[in-house]
C-alpha cells in the first residue's frame, strides 16, 4: 500500500472547498470570497514530509478548512451530501440550562474532579 500523497489534495477530505462554489467568510481575516478560491497548500517538516491543507486564498491570512475557519455566509447551507455547516454554534446551547456546582453536595461517585 502506498503512503499518501499531501501534494495532491484529498476529495474526501473533510474541510475540502464544496464542490458548488458559494459564498463563504474566513474568520482569520474577515473577507468574504467564493469558496472556490480556497487554495491547496503544502508544507514540509524537517524530513521533507509534506503536509497538504486547504486554506483562505486571501494572501498571509492563515485560515484553513471549509466548515474550520472558513464558513459559508447562508445560515441555512447544506453542502451537496445534505451536511449543514454553521459557524454559529454558540446559538445551539443559548436554552440550555447547564448545573451548577455551588459545592454543597458531594459529587456522585465516578463523577470526581480530573485535575487538568
Amino acid at each position: 500500500m502506498r503512503p499518501p500523497n499531501d501534494d495532491e489534495p484529498d476529495p474526501n477530505d473533510s474541510f475540502y472547498p464544496p464542490a458548488i462554489p458559494t459564498l463563504v467568510h474566513c474568520t482569520h481575516c474577515g473577507e468574504e470570497y467564493e469558496s472556490y478560491l480556497m487554495e491547496w497548500r503544502v508544507s514540509r517538516n524537517a524530513s521533507g514530509v509534506a503536509r497538504g491543507f486547504w486554506c483562505c486564498g486571501t494572501p498571509n491570512c492563515d485560515g484553513i478548512g471549509f466548515g474550520c475557519d472558513i464558513w459559508p455566509i447562508d445560515p441555512d447551507y447544506e453542502d451537496e451530501r445534505g451536511v449543514f455547516h454553521t459557524s454559529d454554534d454558540d446559538e445551539d446551547f443559548e436554552d440550555i440550562d447547564l448545573p451548577v456546582d455551588d459545592g454543597d453536595e458531594p459529587p456522585t461517585p465516578g463523577d470526581e474532579q480530573i485535575p487538568f
